[in-house]
């Protein structure tokens, strides 16, 4: 327990530090060089075509759609007689992370990107830190880190990386976080996803063998 609210107070104090850095109050916020030329980048490589795509892709870093997936993961589990630690681990995961962003944002209140035409109506919560960036991240390394079984090949974490920053492109493809926002969230989702598998043993699981121990059960990632 102690390790979990030291993680959770962890995240917390990064992403209302690094918020309150670039929005030091009075209603104004600082707008950094990397973020305008990041965004700007982007803006150059638009089109239509790209902006449908990013507009896709997007989801994938919705809770809208990494809530279900991530509960069926826990029913699976379940199904398979895992015990609830190890079953709750990746809804712990990616509600966990939600939960910390949301109140960073609160405390921040960074107003949205407003350099470029947006590709998507500007969503009504607080820009800093990245909600689908976390997320994405999140479920990636809880996938990874899941206690009770061994590490998937380094291969299935290079994809789900790979694909935790395609969704965070497509934020600034979009035009509707800052660069910095993208960072600040993926910081805040990797220390309390770790900081969660420490607590529950996913951290010190062995890696290679393809089978949960002490069973003959082999299971994909």
């Amino acid at each position: 327990m102690r390790t979990l609210l030291a993680g959770a107070l962890l995240a917390l104090m990064l992403g209302l530090a690094a918020g309150l850095a670039l929005c030091p109050g009075s209603g104004t916020c600082r707008t950094l060089a990397p973020d305008r030329a990041g965004l700007a980048l982007f803006h150059a490589l638009r089109s239509d075509s790209a902006d449908r795509l990013a507009a896709t892709l997007t989801w994938a870093g919705s809770l809208a759609l990494l809530l279900p997936a991530a509960l069926a993961r826990a029913a699976w589990l379940r199904r398979r007689q895992r015990p609830w630690h190890e079953a709750a681990f990746v809804p712990a995961a990616l509600l966990g992370t939600t939960l910390l962003v949301h109140a960073v944002k609160l405390g921040v209140m960074r107003p949205r990107p407003d350099l470029f035409p947006t590709g998507l109506p500007l969503p009504p919560d607080a820009s800093f830190p990245s909600a689908h960036t976390a997320q994405a991240l999140a479920l990636v390394l809880a996938l990874w880190l899941q206690p009770g079984r061994p590490r998937p090949a380094a291969r299935w974490l290079a994809a789900g990386l790979m694909l935790a920053g395609a969704v965070a492109a497509t934020r600034l493809q979009l035009q509707v976080h800052w660069p910095t926002d993208l960072i600040g969230g993926a910081l805040m989702a990797a220390v309390w996803v770790l900081a969660l598998a420490r607590a529950t043993g996913g951290a010190s699981r062995i890696c290679g063998c393809g089978r949960y121990p002490g069973t003959t059960q082999s299971d994909p990632p």
